[in-house]
């Protein structure tokens, strides 16, 4: 789906800049928070709390639990995401496990006050903050979907056949348009707001540079000058570096052969970055059209490279080429995880996505993305105009 700027929201977000109703929408003064923990039948007797300091430092924290109550402190002067858990002390936890109690709030500074089961994590509540006030807003705003996509990622988790899970990975498609546009129109309507900022890093690359340009360019100063304000600024930078206009940036990489690759030596054809995946039915969708696509040109200098997101199944990879016949052309691995993880380095979260290069080294193409539509139709009328046919 493809998001367009609500004007008529930008009209209402142009009002609640000359509102001050809300604690944060003014620069912070207060520079401590205090929790208060009261809670309910507290079964276990230690709380965790993981969040950042002013400077964006992850910290930790652990607190006993006596009567039932608690207190937390430390120095904060804005709003942050906190993840907070409840243990027994001395109970060694696995990730997993930690993962299954622990729950997202945003603390700021003040007093605040924690309250709940802690045997039950979703029944805790955190009252005092107003960034977590629009925190449940935005989760409610958000509930009906996700409850609706529930079932879709059950049954893709329980299929073990990678072709199958894909197939059902692709219902999820609308549901993933629909939350983005949710997330979208709350960071409209809350442009000063600790939780739109946050939460719109992640969400850069799904919304495009002209909308996520357009939530920085609303907030004030100095949160734009917290660490939240700068990674979105970075991740904004990170996006708008790799589209047309821009230098392709160089990579070495080794190919399903074993032997050594680098877009250097590619130099002076156009080139095609193509990011895939076995488990992605999108991408093998495409692979035929785009096998017609290189035949097409490939004796004019047409080069294509393809780039896998199967670094945790090489053997599927290696499967697909050879299932797909994509032995005429080059295939590597994206590095997922890793210093050299191509996909992360051309910013790439959608599949299939391509990269059009030409001899220069020049982007002078992107398909594929969150809003670009009719990819395929783009990228065929393109290469026509080049190769003139």
């Amino acid at each position: 789906m493809k998001i367009k700027v609500i004007f008529g929201a930008i009209f209402l977000v142009s009002a609640m800049h000359q509102a001050s109703a809300q604690k944060q929408n003014s620069s912070p003064t207060e520079s401590i928070f205090i929790m208060n923990g009261r809670l309910s039948r507290a079964h276990r007797d230690t709380v965790l709390i993981y969040y950042e300091s002013n400077q964006g430092e992850s910290l930790y924290q652990s607190r006993p639990i006596a009567s039932d109550r608690f207190i937390l402190t430390d120095s904060l002067n804005h709003p942050v995401s906190a993840w907070i858990a409840f243990k027994d002390q001395g109970e060694m936890l696995a990730d997993s496990a930690l993962d299954a109690r622990l729950r997202e709030f945003y603390i700021e500074p003040g007093r605040i006050y924690l309250s709940g089961d802690p045997s039950h994590p979703d029944s805790i509540k955190l009252i005092g903050s107003k960034s977590q006030d629009e925190f449940v807003e935005l989760n409610k705003r958000t509930a009906d979907t996700r409850k609706e996509m529930q079932p879709i990622y059950d049954r893709y988790y329980k299929v073990k056949d990678a072709e199958q899970a894909a197939l059902i990975g692709t219902q999820l498609a609308p549901y993933e348009d629909r939350l983005k546009m949710l997330n979208y129109q709350f960071f409209l309507t809350h442009p000063r707001s600790y939780v739109t900022l946050h939460e719109a890093i992640s969400f850069v690359p799904q919304l495009g540079l002209d909308s996520s340009k357009l939530i920085y360019g609303m907030l004030p100063a100095y949160m734009k000058q917290s660490p939240d304000g700068q990674r979105l600024a970075a991740a904004i930078k990170k996006v708008e570096a790799v589209q047309p206009g821009n230098l392709a940036s160089d990579f070495i990489s080794t190919d399903i052969n074993g032997n050594g690759v680098s877009l250097t030596e590619c130099r002076g054809s156009y080139i095609l970055l193509d990011f895939w995946a076995s488990w992605n039915h999108n991408s093998r969708q495409n692979n035929a059209r785009l096998m017609d696509v290189y035949n097409k040109y490939k004796a004019k200098g047409f080069v294509v490279i393809s780039i896998a997101d199967n670094d945790a199944s090489p053997k599927a990879w290696k499967n697909a080429v050879e299932k797909d016949k994509l032995g005429e052309w080059v295939n590597v691995l994206s590095g997922n995880g890793t210093d050299n993880d191509l996909a992360d380095k051309y910013s790439v979260h959608y599949m299939p996505t391509q990269i059009l290069i030409d001899p220069s080294g020049k982007i002078i193409g992107r398909y594929g993305d969150s809003n670009n539509v009719h990819a395929d139709v783009l990228l065929d009328r393109q290469l026509a105009m080049i190769f003139k046919q």
